[in-house]
């Protein structure tokens, strides 16, 4: 059976690469969109309870307790361990609990957690040995190093992550009671470094350039230290004969807060405390201490935005523009397209399988007359696409005449077209240039396009990379050319994945001669249309960074959003004039990891105030986002010098172009289900 979901991926170079540095939707950010690193909110302590820094007053997160709880990086999760690690909104709402962790050494209870890449994964300690697993639950925690880079007999603790991806941590040598060196592990090249002897508990700063730690003086007593990230440039913030422990940096980086006790005996008095960095004051957090491990919460604004254009074609080229570079520019963020797919602008049903082909081929769909080119897709290919690229038609010459192909060639390209003597045929063709040994096929009606814009957006998700397509049953029956491509596969090395109860109904409803009696396949439904685009979401993509709302009765918008969108994150579909429930739902539970919402087409399509419960959903709170318009896809004049942020934990600019998903990941096992012929 095949399987994409990683047992231990980020112990990997490429895989870390990867989702570090793909972690942003498309077009460029506002310089407004920040702060980041960010500004402060209240300060989580053990419990998990929330502080408000100038009064002391603390609250119980509701329906929640745990020690070790820790912020995502725009402050609107947190995760907390009581028993399973939990992750829940600062209201307490939409609280998610993460399975066991899988392959440790021991049973242990979960602390010392962290947010990691943007949010996407949650990183902990258990009985000495570190561990990871998305924030949203979809799979279970593994150990994050291998046996050779953390050998049973070392203890290793407080797990800390920088920007860039850096885990550091406190190791034992020779069990949990010896003395505790810093080291770093750099995921990119697979490698640990010791940084620091002496020293534990670190916690970076917000731009990854630096180290606060623990460090006992020449009296015996833990202080807080700062270091440079590898170590060098040490100093000293704390003195004297109290106890100090558990550092962490205030969001922007000005201070850093921690426990301070009397005594470590049962006369301590506990409070908490921060210390200002430029001037070195301490300043207590008043009233009685309500925890230990204090962390400040993270005001960062996240983004929405609406790629749209004066109609529906419009926003078709808009979308375009919003993804791909112009031939011979470099904006960080967009992509250099290397092909292009063109479908007929009024036939929904030729049209659905193109962002699978568009994902493979690395390049924009777009949408024109049957009879021929229209102006705007001609300057849209000559702005991103280089002579010579291939461009594939779908579709026969009734679909899209010879006259489109001629145009294409007078252009300078070269016209591939792809087609059956039906949209079923045509599918199975469409997926057959994808890959000739797919490693996943979905299968979706083809008279449904609320089922099969969403499958087609998954089935590119993994860019060049992508080994499989969509093909289109006829409702709830099943063409013979559809029939016939399955049946020469084998579905024990290729999954099936029907989406929507149509063609689940013709998959089970079908005799295959060479299949096994019986088989396994993987059926995503869901009872309305934004909750069948969720589910779809939830199946291929972890903790996405980025997802793409349409309004479900708008065809052409859905599949420029899948156009868009479909190697960076999900298409979700949204009802009018509010936000579906489903969608909403998703994005509440997402919030960790997503801090882009970006809707396609007009308001009349996503109103106003759908985008703004989006906003809402994947931020801190209703204030914590800023709107982009890019209309005809241009990136607002006010954004045109910024510098493309990469969401990373932390939020550190990248200036790197992105070159493939972001997070296409399966979550296999729920769905897997068995069907006897």
């Amino acid at each position: 059976m095949f399987t994409r979901r990683r047992a231990a991926a980020l112990a990997t170079s490429a895989v870390l690469a990867a989702v570090g540095t793909l972690a942003t939707a498309p077009g460029a950010t506002a310089d407004e969109a920040g702060p980041w690193p960010g500004t402060e909110g209240k300060i989580l302590t053990d419990g998990p309870v929330l502080v408000d820094p100038a009064t002391g007053q603390g609250s119980q997160i509701p329906g929640t307790f745990g020690d070790h709880a820790a912020w995502a990086p725009d402050g609107s999760r947190l995760v907390t361990a009581a028993g399973q690690i939990s992750s829940v909104r600062p209201s307490g709402s939409a609280k998610i609990t993460l399975p066991w962790a899988e392959g440790m050494r021991s049973s242990a209870a979960y602390e010392d957690l962290a947010f990691w890449w943007g949010g996407r994964y949650v990183v902990f300690a258990s009985g000495g040995q570190l561990a990871y697993g998305p924030s949203d639950g979809s799979w279970a925690p593994v150990p994050l190093l291998s046996n050779a880079l953390e050998p049973a007999q070392v203890c290793d603790e407080d797990p800390t992550v920088s920007p860039s991806g850096l885990v550091a941590f406190s190791r034992r040598i020779n069990g949990c009671s010896d003395s505790a060196w810093i080291y770093s592990y750099d995921g990119t090249t697979n490698t640990l470094k010791r940084v620091l002897a002496n020293a534990e508990q670190p916690a970076f700063s917000p731009d990854g350039t630096k180290l606060a730690f623990v460090r006992k003086d020449a009296e015996g007593n833990p202080q807080i230290l700062t270091a440079n990230a590898d170590g060098t440039d040490v100093q000293q913030h704390t003195y004297g004969p109290r106890r100090y422990a558990n550092p962490s940096w205030s969001p922007t980086g000005e201070r850093i807060v921690f426990d301070a006790h009397t005594s470590p005996n049962s006369d301590d008095v506990h409070t908490t405390e921060y210390v200002d960095l430029a001037t070195g004051e301490l300043t207590r957090v008043p009233s009685t201490p309500q925890g230990s491990n204090p962390s400040w919460q993270p005001l960062r604004k996240n983004t929405t935005g609406r790629v749209w254009g004066s109609d529906a074609y419009n926003t078709n080229v808009a979308s375009s523009r919003w993804t791909w570079n112009k031939v011979g520019t470099s904006v960080p963020g967009l992509l250099d397209a290397k092909a292009a797919v063109l479908v007929n602008q009024d036939d929904a049903a030729y049209s659905l399988t193109a962002p699978a082909l568009a994902g493979k081929k690395q390049g924009p769909v777009l949408t024109t007359p049957k009879s021929g080119l229209s102006t705007a897709v001609k300057n849209e290919l000559k702005r991103a696409l280089k002579p010579n690229a291939n461009v594939y038609l779908v579709g026969g010459t009734s679909i899209l005449s010879s006259n489109v192909a001629a145009q294409l060639r007078t252009l300078g390209y070269v016209p591939k077209r792809v087609s059956g003597t039906d949209r079923y045929e045509t599918s199975v063709k469409v997926a057959k240039v994808v890959s000739g040994a797919p490693k996943y096929v979905f299968l979706a009606s083809g008279t449904d396009y609320r089922a099969a814009l969403p499958a087609a957006a998954a089935a590119g998700a993994d860019g060049t990379g992508s080994a499989g397509s969509l093909v289109l049953t006829s409702g709830r029956t099943m063409s013979t050319s559809v029939k016939s491509y399955l049946n020469s596969l084998n579905p024990d090395k290729t999954m099936v994945i029907t989406v929507g109860s149509d063609a689940k109904y013709a998959l089970t409803h079908t005799g295959f001669s060479r299949w096994p009696s019986t088989y396994y396949y993987y059926p995503i439904t869901g009872t309305t249309d934004a909750a069948l685009s969720v589910a779809v979401a939830k199946f291929w993509w972890t903790a996405p960074s980025n997802v793409a709302l349409a309004y479900a009765g708008a065809w052409r918008d859905g599949l420029s959003a899948a156009g868009a969108m479909n190697i960076f994150g999900p298409v979700l579909w949204t009802s009018r004039p509010a936000l579906s429930d489903e969608t909403k739902s998703y994005l509440l539970r997402e919030s960790a990891s997503t801090n882009t919402a970006v809707a396609f087409g007009p308001t009349a399509s996503v109103t106003v105030g759908a985008l703004n419960t989006a906003g809402s959903s994947i931020s801190a709170s209703g204030t914590q986002f800023v709107y982009q318009d890019y209309y005809n896809g241009a990136v607002p004049t006010s954004s045109r010098a910024s510098t493309f942020s990469a969401r990373m934990n932390g939020g550190q600019p990248a200036t790197v172009a992105r070159t493939g998903p972001v997070g296409a990941d399966p979550h296999l096992d729920p769905l897997k289900t068995v069907h006897r012929q």
